[in-house]
């Protein structure tokens, strides 16, 4: 089941149309390895989350930058890691109803870490699994 596919790599545009695309072969990955709808749903919403907050927060304006996410499965976890090399830029002003991306993850996945400085951030998003 898992064992067949133990690691997703996908490397994607810092533009929000590559979204979509990355969204579809994540989800193709997750479904062929076997793990249930529910959770595939909640590692996708995580997912795209820290993917449009490094396209957004890292790289608004700056050109053709990448976004690298990368997935395993251990014996009883699903890591995703999404990294770039951007710097933090601060969200444009709104009316408050943005600001929830960490949250959100929070609320999907096990556990979430953020790690960021001048070399970029790297958002760990971690998923318990029952055994295979």
């Amino acid at each position: 089941m898992r064992d067949n596919q133990r690691a997703f790599s996908d490397t994607l545009p810092a533009d929000p149309a590559a979204l979509a695309p990355a969204r579809h072969a994540l989800r193709a990955w997750l479904t062929t390895a076997g793990l249930p709808e529910e959770d595939v749903q909640d590692v996708l919403v995580a997912t795209g989350e820290a993917c449009a907050n490094a396209i957004e927060h890292g790289y608004r304006g700056a050109g053709a930058e990448k976004v690298l996410v990368h997935a395993t499965f251990e014996t009883d976890r699903l890591e995703v890691v999404v990294s770039d090399r951007g710097a933090w830029r601060p969200p444009p002003l709104d009316s408050g109803t943005r600001g929830h991306g960490r949250r959100i993850m929070e609320q999907l996945m096990d556990k979430v870490t953020i790690e960021g400085g001048p070399g970029g951030t790297t958002v760990r998003l971690v998923k318990d699994l029952p055994p295979a």
